[in-house]
């Protein structure tokens, strides 16, 4: 079997497509990719794209001949690569996610699901190619780092379904996923947290929680857990994180020990009974409508408004990342920026105390003009 490929201009006279001429015993056969890029590039990104195409289209080529002689000498025995892959996402999200990040695995399924227009995806249709265009679909309908965190846990699941002999070789190992810039994260302001204090809440432990993340910058799936034994009878709040398996020790802020409520004596009990993150975020929008606050309000913005309040006091960006329990300062830059940004924000909404003298100069002009 041969396989080559070659250059079709397309109707822009821009961009280019690839055409694959396969012939195997003398029966050929054409076909297009959905591989496409500038004819000419002129900047980097453009030089960089065409060559990383013509890369895949090389690897395609291999992969080609190797799969047709598997076929012919029958050496993928023992492969099932006709798997139902959402079904095998799904497994996989049961059996191995992490609690806090089943939200972000189902979430990054739907995006997969609506990216093949809702149609069964096997396991053999997964390609570099593929994979490729998924990613490019996740960047232009995302924003921030969420692409990147949604086709890293697909990464993650197609490793697994490699060792499961479900693929039989890792379709994404050559596809490079580059983390973007986060968006500038809402969060709340003194006077709206104290807003929200004074607003009803629908359901006391919601209420509780999110204003006593607000005070210790705890994730959802932190808080959710927190149990009478994690807080010592000195206040001090000791946990092991469930996202990053590091320990965290904090001394609480007084208010967030009056938000605690009464000490249960059964020290494994819950401090506060949840309901589901989603029930949870349904509560909250209603919440923070009702307290007339006009801003996307996540429960992570919890921890977001917690880290910037500390930059807002000029703490030390040391001590802000052992507080939110960070490996690396790395993490926590992104607070900084955002609380950067947020007394940009604040400078830029004060009033121009220049306009009378503006129309004086505009005037002044105008006069000696004539």
């Amino acid at each position: 079997m041969s396989v080559t490929y070659r250059e079709i201009r397309l109707k822009d006279n821009k961009r280019v497509t690839l055409e694959f001429d396969l012939n195997l015993n003398g029966r050929r056969r054409m076909f297009r990719p959905k591989i496409t890029y500038v004819e000419n590039p002129r900047t980097a990104a453009e030089r960089q794209e065409r060559k990383e195409k013509r890369q895949l289209a090389d690897r395609m080529r291999a992969r080609m001949e190797v799969d047709e002689l598997y076929a012919t000498n029958m050496l993928d025995k023992g492969f099932q690569c006709n798997k139902d892959f959402v079904e095998y996402c799904k497994e996989f999200i049961e059996r191995k996610a992490p609690h806090c990040e089943m939200c972000t695995y189902r979430a990054m399924v739907e995006k997969l699901k609506t990216f093949n227009k809702g149609k069964k995806l096997l396991c053999s249709e997964i390609t570099e190619e593929f994979l490729l265009l998924f990613k490019d679909y996740l960047n232009t309908t995302l924003n921030g780092s969420t692409p990147f965190n949604y086709f890293k846990k697909l990464k993650r699941i197609i490793k697994e379904a490699t060792i499961a002999k479900h693929f039989k070789v890792d379709p994404s190992q050559h596809v490079k996923n580059l983390k973007g810039i986060s968006t500038e994260k809402d969060v709340l302001t003194l006077e709206e947290t104290i807003l929200l204090s004074d607003t009803h809440c629908s359901n006391d432990d919601v209420k509780r929680a999110f204003l006593f993340s607000c005070l210790s910058g705890l994730r959802f799936c932190d808080v959710k857990a927190l149990k009478w034994s994690n807080i010592s009878r000195d206040n001090v709040l000791t946990i092991v994180q469930i996202k990053t398996k590091e320990k965290l020790v904090m001394p609480l802020h007084p208010n967030a020990v009056d938000l605690l409520g009464k000490r249960e004596k059964l020290g494994e009990l819950l401090v506060f009974n949840l309901p589901t993150h989603t029930g949870c975020l349904k509560i909250l929008k209603k919440w923070t409508s009702e307290a007339e606050i006009d801003k996307h309000i996540t429960w992570h913005c919890s921890r977001h408004t917690f880290a910037t309040s500390l930059v807002f006091e000029e703490v030390g960006i040391n001590t802000v990342s052992s507080l939110l329990g960070h490996k690396d300062l790395k993490q926590t830059q992104i607070y900084v920026r955002t609380a950067e940004l947020s007394r940009t924000t604040a400078i830029n909404k004060l009033p121009n105390i220049l306009i009378n003298n503006a129309n004086r100069t505009s005037k002044q002009s105008r006069s000696n003009g004539k």
